[in-house]
């Protein structure tokens, strides 16, 4: 390992804790930071690995590289400047706007701009995916990641449920308006909630990989084991997590706060049933997550309100649903190429039947890409997100190394989390969301692929 790799190594254990601090790196100026890094990163490690380029464990993730690869060359060719009369020939409703502006050359996108903007982000994207796959190569580097996790997602907690307790107006570092929920560094609160839940769930995977496989055998070694837990990383880690509890419910995030509650519930009953060699105190901690943290704290913190939230909760409230409904017009006009990637703001106006207010964004993820980039190259991309949760349950079957099936559990869920959420708004348009989905994908294939020295069962990492 050169010195080199290792500097790699901790700037991505950084990036991971700074990516969303400046407003979630949903602004221009924040996300150009993220993209010079990761650039620079990459030119630095590939330098460093030259003569020994790491080309097998590459290999093993095609799964991954490949579809995300090929969605970005989906989009640079939105982007390529086309003449009218080629254009007419690709798609012909596309050429007629052009047509009418009286423009020689055109582009698949109507906003060629924008997807330029994507297309530059999806590259980041791509290559903190390739960083991830390189530099996350050992069980240690797989738990100092989930530490990683763990420190973001408690700072957040922390400073959002500090900001609403003392009543703040503005936010304390960049001056935002700051209402009664709990916003964390990001902008928009159901973002924060999300991020929330990923972090969660990877925390829940690494405090079950730290449980014991064997039993106690006796009340002595059972007791030394529960002092010995009151004074080990596991406590601070539980005490994190519920500290994570607490904001994501000061959110009053709808989505965010069932998310969280179902995939607990499905990941407990995943664990139960295909964990192999399940340990003993996993049944009371799945429990204790969703009685003490969901109900006790929640009880304290305001689940009341989001309980209202969602009783409130009407069709006749909410404008967002019209959004998805006449997205899908966009989709029945352009299928196949889209309207460019980035070109739903400026594209969506034109499908409105009456007025709902401005939207930027479809708030359904799977609507918006399929509406910009066209359904196949939602399919693509939907490839590692299946094979990914095909990992961890592999993963969580036959893997005997605790710190690899507590990992693959909490992708499992933070998976699961992100698929629900995405339906009814963009979190994949917040970077930090975004980056953090890459990486428990790329953390699903590890916990299959890093190969563990054997040892005693109860001492295997």
């Amino acid at each position: 390992m050169t010195y080199i790799e290792r500097w790699c190594w901790y700037s991505l254990l950084v990036m991971l804790v700074w990516l969303p601090i400046p407003l979630a790196s949903h602004r221009m100026w924040s996300w150009s930071i993220f993209e010079v890094w990761i650039s620079l990163q990459t030119l630095l490690l590939t330098g460093a690995l030259w003569y020994q380029f790491p080309w097998q464990r590459i290999r093993r993730f095609v799964w991954l590289l490949a579809p995300l690869g090929i969605f970005q060359l989906w989009v640079a060719i939105q982007a390529l400047p086309l003449p009218v009369e080629m254009l007419s020939v690709i798609a012909p409703d596309v050429a007629r706007i052009y047509i009418r502006a009286g423009a020689d050359i055109g582009s698949l996108s109507y906003d060629r701009y924008a997807t330029y903007t994507g297309l530059l982000k999806g590259i980041a994207y791509t290559l903190f995916a390739l960083n991830a796959v390189i530099l996350i190569h050992s069980v240690q580097r797989v738990k100092m990641v989930l530490y990683a996790l763990v420190v973001s997602g408690t700072f957040q907690a922390f400073y959002g449920a500090l900001t609403v307790l003392l009543q703040t107006h503005k936010s304390w570092v960049f001056g935002l308006p700051q209402g009664t929920r709990a916003t964390g560094t990001f902008v928009y609160f159901n973002h924060f909630a999300n991020y929330l839940v990923l972090c969660l769930c990877m925390g829940t995977g690494l405090i079950i990989s730290q449980l014991h496989q064997s039993e106690s055998g006796s009340w002595h070694v059972r007791i030394r084991r529960w002092f010995s837990a009151l004074l080990s990383a596991k406590m601070m880690i539980r005490l994190c997590l519920i500290m994570m509890v607490i904001a994501l419910i000061m959110t009053r995030s709808r989505m965010g706060n069932a998310a969280f509650f179902a995939v607990t519930v499905i990941g407990g009953v995943v664990a139960l049933f295909f964990y192999k060699k399940r340990p003993r105190a996993l049944t009371a901690l799945i429990i204790s997550i969703m009685v003490i943290d969901t109900f006790l704290i929640g009880t304290l913190f305001g689940l009341e309100k989001v309980k209202q939230r969602l009783e409130s909760t009407s069709v006749e409230t909410e404008t967002r649903d019209q959004a998805v409904q006449w997205s899908l017009d966009m989709i029945r006009d352009y299928p196949f190429t889209g309207t460019g990637l980035g070109s739903f703001y400026s594209t969506f106006p034109g499908y409105s039947h009456y007025n709902i207010g401005y939207y930027n964004y479809a708030h359904n993820d799977y609507v918006q890409f399929a509406a910009e980039t066209g359904i196949p190259a939602v399919v693509v991309l939907s490839i590692p997100v299946f094979v990914a949760v095909w990992l961890c349950f592999k993963a969580i079957r036959s893997r005997h190394s605790k710190t690899l099936k507590g990992t693959a559990l909490g992708c499992f869920m933070g998976i699961l989390a992100m698929v629900g959420q995405i339906t009814v708004d963009f979190h994949l348009q917040a970077p930090a969301n975004a980056v953090t989905l890459i990486l428990i994908l790329v953390l699903s294939g590890c916990t299959i692929h890093i190969q563990v020295r054997p040892a005693k069962p109860d001492k295997i990492d």
